[in-house]
């Protein structure tokens, strides 16, 4: 009889073993799912921001010129949308930056042009020399 209930125990222990591996494989199978859902949505929303101009690491771009490019003059031109009496009642009207005037700094002469150093004056002797 020992070796029927020896027998009984095993299948049972195999039985455990394998029910545990099933819901450890459920929950890893669960955790890897909700991680990749978070990380779509995550990004989703990232991404949603950046591609309608709403990016939260540049700030607020109401208060940035619309124009874009080194000297102000970009080769893309910004089109804000047209404001509606709707949109005029709920939001304070924008106001269209002012031009920048642009300062021109002449170049610094050329080597031919510089004066020459003025010479080195000539050593002083004195007595104590």
């Amino acid at each position: 009889m020992d070796s029927v209930d020896d027998q009984g125990r095993a299948r049972e222990a195999r039985r455990r073993l394998r029910a545990q591996r099933e819901r450890a494989g459920q929950l890893r199978g669960r955790v890897v799912a909700i991680s990749l859902i978070g990380f779509v949505l995550l990004w989703g929303v990232v991404f949603g921001q950046m591609a309608t101009g709403n990016d939260p690491v540049l700030g607020d771009s109401s208060s940035r010129p619309a124009t874009s490019g080194r000297n102000g003059a970009g080769g893309r031109s910004q089109s804000r949308p047209k404001a509606t009496a709707a949109d005029t009642e709920d939001e304070p009207a924008l106001v269209e930056p002012e031009p920048v005037e642009l300062e021109v700094v002449e170049p610094e002469p050329a080597e031919a042009e510089i004066a020459e150093p003025e010479p080195e004056p000539a050593p002083v002797v004195t007595a104590q020399s």
